[in-house]
This record gives structure tokens, sequence and C-alpha cells, in this order.
């Protein structure tokens, strides 16, 4: 998940997220090769991220827009499946975490999750880095704002298809430019830092 910024006065509270400045939520999913394959960025900010989930038309329309093939893993038939955050609900198509008192396959297997959950970190970072608006205050009509995002994820997704270079001081001057931080999954951050992970190559 991601949040944009945009100025609001007393009428647009509601917008405030947790944190305290105003945003609208994005819900995305994408896949292992940087591009977005589902979208939802309409409801503000101070929406809880299951209520944003069942909002979207992934939720709603998932029979008719998520693939139904499978594939063998050792003798099993195995359909596709969307890694979703740990507060989402379990569905056939979506996994998420174990949580409480975790066993060693439990801990192996939530390790495997956050993995996966990378290619959600390393792409995120590669449109916020191409497209710097989404890093700031967006000094726009609020009703507007998710068509700019939208129209940054549509050039991510083309750019990405070109196999454009993305250089990696990009992320670094991102870091620098970004003035209202994004809720972070630490532990995927460890092991990003702590293996130098890029699960695309």
């Amino acid at each position: 998940m991601v949040s944009k910024e945009l100025n609001v006065d007393q009428k647009y509270q509601h917008y405030r997220n947790k944190k305290g400045w105003p945003s609208i939520v994005m819900q995305a999913v994408v896949d292992n090769n940087y591009l977005f394959r589902d979208v939802s960025v309409k409801l503000p900010g101070s929406y809880h991220n299951v209520d944003v989930f069942k909002e979207s038309g992934l939720y709603k329309y998932s029979t008719q827009v998520i693939p139904t093939y499978t594939t063998d893993i050792n003798g099993l038939p195995i359909p596709l499946m969307i890694i979703g955050d740990v507060t989402y609900p379990l569905l056939s198509w979506l996994i998420k975490p174990y949580t409480d008192c975790l066993n060693p396959e439990e801990e192996s297997f939530n390790y495997h999750i956050r993995l996966g959950k990378i290619f959600v970190e390393n792409v995120f970072g590669r449109l916020k880095g191409r497209w710097r608006c989404l890093l700031k205050t967006m000094d726009i009509d609020p009703e507007f704002v998710p068509f700019v995002a939208l129209a940054c994820l549509i050039l991510h997704n083309f750019v990405e298809r070109k196999n454009e270079r993305f250089l990696d001081t990009w992320s670094l001057d991102m870091q620098n430019e970004i003035e209202f931080p994004q809720p972070q999954d630490d532990i995927c951050n460890e092991i990003i830092v702590e293996e130098n992970t890029d699960p695309k190559q």
C-alpha cells in the first residue's frame, strides 16, 4: 500500500491517515516483472486496509479478474495465489503470513512470504523513483489525485515493458525528497538490507 499526499482544509478531515497527514490510499497487485496488475486508488487515508480491500474491484470481481490456472508442485495442483498483508482476510486466492506463536514450518512459510513481498517494495520504489510527484504534497483537488496516480502507474508499466533503464541513484535521491514517509515492513526491509536482495535477478 502507498498513500498519495494532498492539501486539505476542514471539510477534508476524513482524508487524514493514522499518521496525521492527509492522503488517499492506493492498493495494488504487482508481479515479478515490476508491473502493476491491479490498482485501486480512491478511498481517503482514514480507511483501514481491509476496508480498502473489500471496496476494490479485485475483491468484488475476483472470479472474473483472477486467472484460474494451476501449477503442478510435487504432484499437487496449486492455483494462482496473491500475497496479502497480515490484516487481509485469508481467501482461496489470497495467502498471508501466519501470526502468534509459530512452529518452524510456519516461520519458514512466513520468511518466503516476506521474500515475495520484496517485489512490492521494489516496484513501488521504482515507481516513486521515476515519478517524484508521488513523494510530495499535491496542490490539486483531491478528486483529481487518483487520476495523477493512475497516469504514473500507466507510464511506469510502459517504461518497464520497454526495459527502460532504472538508475540506482534515483532510489537514493528519492529518499531525500520524501515529505511524508510511508509505512514500512521492517522485516522486509531487514531482508533487503542484510541480503541486498533483488528478487528479479
